[in-house]
């Protein structure tokens, strides 16, 4: 039997998807700002542009041995190759957290922080049925009211947002929560998930069917959380700020 739980690209149209890849990557670029703030951060700002200004320059091929195109990427790796060696188990888990913290988007982080306190949240599939039993297709996936309730500007991307949270570990997805009935029947009004239903039957199929699941942070989203939950942040003194 398949695991429902496997996280798999939803089946949607053209237009959606790229829609939502030209929203998801200006929230991406203008995340750069708060991202230079961040360890490292400024570095890695300073290897992309020094990257793209080579490869923008219409004088400059893009070749295996083209050296000006390849150095900062030859700096980027040689750093951390040096930093492997000398980073202690605690610094490698931080690093790995910075370079989340600059791929998360604006929604994402309110989605962890809803999570934060280790509730659950429904979460659910909806699968198209087939005539002879045989394998069925997901046309919607990692739909959840944790978007709602987080407050996202996007409600519309959240099965995109959990999905790449499940991608960073952040989050995890259980079994079905039985005290969570009333909000699965309330995710079941969730435009998205009723314009997969109409999607579905309009092809002359039987309505979808619906595969209940749970949604919840995980270990590593926990301690992720704990690195960097901003309302631990150490107060400053009088005058440091600015």
């Amino acid at each position: 039997m398949d695991d429902q739980r496997r996280a798999l690209p939803p089946a949607q149209g053209d237009d959606l998807v790229d829609r939502a890849g030209r929203t998801l990557g200006r929230l991406y670029r203008g995340s750069w700002q708060f991202v230079r703030r961040l360890p490292g951060g400024e570095v890695a700002h300073r290897v992309e542009q020094a990257f793209a200004t080579e490869v923008a320059k219409p004088e400059t091929p893009l070749t295996a041995d083209d050296s000006p195109v390849r150095e900062p990427l030859r700096a980027a790796m040689a750093a951390l190759l040096d930093r492997s060696v000398t980073d202690s188990r605690d610094a490698a888990r931080d690093h790995y957290f910075a370079a989340v913290l600059r791929q998360l988007l604006p929604d994402e982080a309110r989605i962890v922080s809803a999570l934060s306190d280790g509730s659950p949240y429904p979460l659910i599939h909806l699968a198209a049925r087939t005539a002879l039993g045989g394998v069925q297709r997901l046309v919607l996936e990692n739909a959840s009211t944790v978007g709602r309730d987080a407050g996202v500007a996007q409600p519309g991307l959240v099965p995109l947002y959990v999905t790449r949270l499940l991608h960073f570990g952040l989050v995890e997805v259980g079994d079905e929560e039985p005290g969570l009935s009333v909000r699965y029947e309330l995710l079941m009004t969730d435009d998205r998930v009723r314009a997969a239903e109409a999607g579905v039957r309009g092809q002359g199929r039987l309505g979808p069917r619906v595969v209940r699941l749970s949604l919840r942070i995980s270990e590593l989203g926990a301690q992720f959380w704990a690195a960097c939950d901003p309302s631990a942040r150490t107060a400053l003194p009088p005058g440091a700020a600015g």
